[in-house]
């Protein structure tokens, strides 16, 4: 693997913790974030300082400066890139970068084919939570012991409605993400997410463990709802929006219980509705 190579992946990973880092701030009130801290610091390190520079101008005003080729365009701002810039990226014997946002471009290693957006054209426009998610996508009861077992759930739910064609893959990029850094925060709640999903909105499917599992080895406290969220570069600043507002929501008590105590997932669809309706409304 050659050194531009190393560095992208590095530039990736890079990205990842920076998002860790404002997922923990948006969604736990008091969060320790010296380890994340340490962790970012280690990965800047050797880069180069006017990498890092423009890295740093970039996040100011986005959530990502390193994003993916989709079918010739730039996943950050859409543009359409020349053949030689594509072959470029595709080779990575240098960084590159986007001639109209700046961002940094890669070849993504696993592209995830989706056949189903959001909202279909002459559908009526939908608020609230509805705009994410939908009955079809309510898992009550989730299965699974394990961080494995229970994305693999969540990723084929997804699958079975349209919104990935390859679970596995699915699975397998959303575990990768956890191994970086846990998605679980307080009160019981975790985020697990795959970004750079394009071809669609942001979607999420919603999964109860009344048990709980031992979803970060680090924490004492278990999982029992998850949030599991497909995400489009475009809306990667919404995510940490919407994470926020469901972190609100569910640090009460008897929102959370609202939800654990569903009979089945229509009761799940109907409490999550309600628990959400003051607070994403728009």
């Amino acid at each position: 693997m050659n050194n531009a190579h190393s560095l992208i992946n590095q530039l990736i990973q890079l990205q990842e913790l920076i998002a860790a880092k404002m997922q923990k701030k948006v969604s736990m009130q008091n969060a320790r974030l010296d380890e994340l801290e340490k962790s970012i610091a280690a990965l800047s390190a050797d880069i180069s300082p006017s990498v890092k520079t423009h890295i740093n101008r970039l996040l100011q005003k986005n959530p990502e400066a390193i994003v993916s080729v989709v079918n010739g365009n730039c996943s950050g701002c859409g543009m359409a890139l020349t053949k030689s810039l594509v072959q470029a990226v595709i080779k990575a014997e240098n960084l590159n970068r986007c001639p109209n946002c700046t961002r940094f471009l890669f070849e993504p290693v696993y592209k995830i084919e989706r056949d189903k957006v959001t909202r279909q054209y002459g559908e009526t426009q939908k608020s609230g939570i509805e705009r994410y998610t939908s009955p079809e996508l309510m898992i009550m009861p989730l299965k699974g012991s394990s961080p494995d077992e229970v994305i693999g759930h969540l990723s084929n739910r997804m699958a079975e409605n349209g919104f990935t064609k390859n679970p596995e893959q699915l699975k397998e990029l959303a575990l990768q993400r956890e191994a970086i850094v846990s998605t679980a925060v307080d009160n019981g709640l975790a985020f697990p997410h795959v970004r750079g999903v394009e071809g669609g909105g942001l979607a999420m499917t919603v999964g109860i463990s009344k048990k709980g599992i031992k979803f970060d080895p680090s924490r004492r406290s278990l999982t029992r709802i998850f949030f599991f969220v497909v995400i489009p570069t475009a809306t990667s600043a919404f995510y940490l929006k919407l994470i926020s507002q469901l972190s609100r929501t569910f640090k009460d008590k008897d929102a959370r219980e609202l939800l654990i105590n569903a009979k089945d997932e229509v009761d799940l669809w109907k409490n999550f509705i309600k628990s959400t309706k003051k607070t994403l409304q728009q």
